[in-house]
């Protein structure tokens, strides 16, 4: 308990300061409604980004089945995950390659469960059946001694998934309101004791949590607000800047929430007399586009290929119809830095780049030829 205090000081104490820098106090965004969700979303509590203007959903109790809804909220198709429970089911996500799926049953609303758990199914859009079997993975918090706990920190409604990891975030009760803590788990099937990470302020109850497809933000939602961190240092996603928005019109029970691009996000609510809705935000204003040159001049070169996607060892690059005499090839990180570059001497052949001493996540490349862009992409990067 003295860690977790500490943590939720370092929380506190970091709120206000970003607070103060960020001017956030008093911002507001208006949630576009753009579709209402089909009848059997009563209780939508999570939201996932399918690609292609459809989503996949869930409710946060009774039968074990997903949904994919359109962007006017039709419903698409339902899957079951015939060997899964669905005590509490509270937030879902993917992998960044979307090899798999994960369905967090953690909704812990009277903070006494010894069954939490994640349900992994393969990331169902790739799915031509009805139903898919769930691994398992089950874990229990480091800090909790009583069930239930008197100190009600231990309901988790929200995750989402980075570097080979699962992270979990609390929505607080009774006197513990106004801190989240930051949990993670492995994000392969197994028992294991989560490890508690660090906690913030967000002087809210947290519903639904995501990372930007880029892996560079972070979104917690309550009810009424967004909770934006970037710029942070590998997972220290609360040690980044922090803006806080608070979401215009009349208060509804939004539970779920998904970036559609690294700065479009999509949130749904529970039907609880109002609400049963799919919404859109731009949050362009605070989440500014990467300053990295997609432009594509073809020079002499009709086609590149990188592959496989995702890299683990080695990247192999492949290119067509060369009629160019210098050819190079440039790896950048996030932040932009080039490390990485050389010059293909041989272009009738695939060039391979090792890989495996970079660290897993998102570059970009670019391939240039006589001094011109040819193609600026991206790849992944996962051990």
């Amino acid at each position: 308990m003295r860690k977790a205090f500490i943590l939720l000081v370092k929380g506190s104490l970091l709120f206000f300061i970003l607070l103060l820098s960020s001017g956030a106090k008093g911002i507001s965004v208006t949630a576009n409604l753009v579709g209402t969700l089909p009848g059997v979303l009563v209780e939508s509590s999570a939201l996932n980004y399918a690609g292609e203007s459809h989503f996949w959903s869930l409710n946060d109790s009774g039968e074990p089945n997903i949904y994919c809804i359109a962007e006017d909220g039709s419903l698409n198709k339902k899957i079951v995950v015939s060997n899964a429970l669905n005590r509490n089911w509270e937030d879902m996500t993917h992998d960044i390659s979307r090899n798999y799926m994960f369905i967090g049953d953690f909704g812990n609303n009277n903070n006494d469960r010894t069954n939490l758990r994640v349900f992994r199914i393969s990331y169902p859009t790739s799915l031509t059946g009805s139903e898919v079997l769930a691994d398992q993975i089950n874990f229990t918090y480091p800090d909790q001694t009583q069930f239930p706990s008197n100190w009600w920190n231990f309901d988790v409604e929200s995750f989402f998934h980075f570097q080979g990891k699962l992270y979990l975030f609390t929505k607080a009760d009774g006197a513990a309101i106004g801190y989240t803590k930051m949990y993670s788990i492995p994000d392969s099937p197994g028992s294991y004791v989560a490890t508690l990470v660090d906690s913030f302020y967000t002087n809210d109850r947290t519903t639904s949590a995501d990372i930007s497809p880029d892996g560079t933000s972070v979104i917690l939602i309550s009810n009424t607000r967004i909770h934006i961190f970037r710029n942070f240092t590998g997972t220290d996603f609360f040690g980044g800047q922090h803006t806080m928005l608070s979401i215009a019109g009349g208060w509804t029970q939004k539970e779920g929430v998904s970036f559609s691009t690294n700065n479009e996000i999509y949130l749904t609510d529970e039907n609880t007399g109002t609400g049963n809705f799919l919404y859109y935000i731009n949050l362009s204003a605070w989440i500014p586009p990467p300053q990295i040159n997609t432009s594509i001049e073809k020079v002499n070169i009709s086609s590149v290929s990188v592959y496989p996607v995702p890299a683990n060892e080695f990247v192999k690059v492949m290119l067509k119809n060369v009629n160019a005499g210098n050819i190079i090839f440039s790896l950048y990180d996030l932040t932009g830095k080039n490390i990485y570059e050389t010059k293909i001497e041989n272009p009738l052949i695939p060039f391979i780049i090792r890989t495996e001493d970079y660290a897993s996540g998102i570059y970009f490349y670019k391939v240039s030829a006589d001094a011109k862009d040819v193609q600026t992409s991206r790849i992944f990067i996962n051990h």
